[in-house]
């Protein structure tokens, strides 16, 4: 598959979130999104409502995240579903929520699937639903196994993480993409800061690119447009 500025910003699902942003850079998330059309954004919840307002009609979706005040998907699971509901009442298309990462670490995989499919069940079937792993900090049996739950969840993704406890590479990509074995899609994000990565991932089959706004834009400026 070439890789056309295109083609790359439709896999993009590019976000502005992190404590040192704030609101001109959701400004610039809408601008973007609308110039280069990724497929989804994601930003602080307190903004949502500019964003869903600003993108109405728009290609690109805007897109919730579950269970992120830690960054471990250690909420409860009623305020995981609370959560969920809450974005797809505002008209959010997709869902990136946090596996249980304490709970999964400890063996506790039934906790964890349950608590998937508990978002599962109010997210609605024609709304993408990715699980977020932290493939950083979990072995390749751990990754394996992650996959094999969020596939019995009924999820639509697994998605490697944040980039707050490591960057995604492109082995965290081919682990994945075996663990999903083609019956859910592959997310990579987190710590994704060079055009070559991007281009070996892509080739290997990953099906969506998460990063923030800037990074995309930068990208996007070294690709050809056909």
């Amino acid at each position: 598959m070439k890789l056309t500025a295109k083609s790359f910003a439709g896999m993009v699902d590019a976000t502005a979130i992190g404590a040192n942003l704030s609101f001109s850079s959701h400004r610039d998330l809408v601008e973007y999104s609308k110039k280069y059309e990724f497929a989804q954004i994601f930003g602080f919840a307190s903004y949502y409502p500019y964003l869903l307002e600003n993108m109405k009609g728009c290609v690109t979706g805007v897109g919730g995240g579950v269970g992120s005040s830690l960054g471990a998907g250690t909420e409860l699971t009623e305020v995981k579903v609370f959560e969920a509901k809450k974005y797809i009442e505002m008209g959010c298309d997709e869902i990136d929520m946090w596996m249980n990462i304490a709970a999964f670490r400890n063996g506790e995989y039934e906790y964890v699937l349950e608590d998937l499919k508990a978002v599962r069940d109010v997210v609605p079937s024609n709304h993408n639903l990715k699980v977020i792993i932290e493939c950083a900090i979990l072995s390749p049996e751990q990754i394996e196994k992650a996959c094999e739950l969020v596939i019995l969840s009924g999820a639509d993704f697994v998605k490697s993480g944040t980039g707050n406890l490591g960057a995604c590479t492109v082995e965290h990509a081919r682990l994945m993409l075996r663990g999903a074995n083609n019956k859910i899609k592959v997310k990579c994000a987190g710590g994704i800061r060079d055009l070559e990565t991007v281009k070996r991932m892509v080739e290997l089959g990953v099906h969506r690119i998460g990063m923030n706004v800037y990074s995309a834009e930068a990208m996007i400026r070294q690709l050809p447009d056909e």
